[in-house]
């Protein structure tokens, strides 16, 4: 009895144990070198305000008055883009200029004797070579 008691114990202790598999983690691919992205532009906003010069008897700015102080503004724009590009050490660009008269004309407001600019820029680095 007690031989056929050995192989029943041995046959349960089979049936009943289960082995443990251990699963490997997937294999990690190898870093990809990234390509290196062109340098983004930045971008900045300035915003320059100058009066349209009025004779004692004017009330309303004549157009060779409006011009000149167009004009102004168009050199204040540029002179700008020269000191950004000597304080980031950059190539700038003056991408767009916007003048407002202040007050707008056509409301109730007194005329506008006030011009607004509003003027962006776009800094790009310089190169190492190109930097002094």
């Amino acid at each position: 009895m007690r031989s056929l008691a050995i192989p029943l114990v041995v046959a349960l202790l089979a049936a009943g144990s289960a082995t443990a598999q251990v699963a490997a983690p997937p294999p990690i691919p190898p870093l990809q070198p990234i390509a290196p992205r062109p340098e983004q532009p930045l971008r900045i906003t300035s915003n320059f305000r100058t009066m349209v010069a009025l004779a004692p008897t004017q009330l309303v700015p004549d157009s060779a008055a409006q011009e000149a102080a167009r004009r102004a503004l168009y050199a204040m724009a540029a002179d700008e883009c020269t000191a950004l590009s000597e304080v980031f050490k950059s190539d700038c660009r003056l991408t767009s200029v916007q003048i407002v008269a202040f007050p707008p004309f056509g409301s109730n407001a007194q005329p506008a004797n006030v011009l607004n600019a509003t003027a962006t820029y776009e800094l790009k680095p310089l190169r190492q070579q190109q930097v002094r």
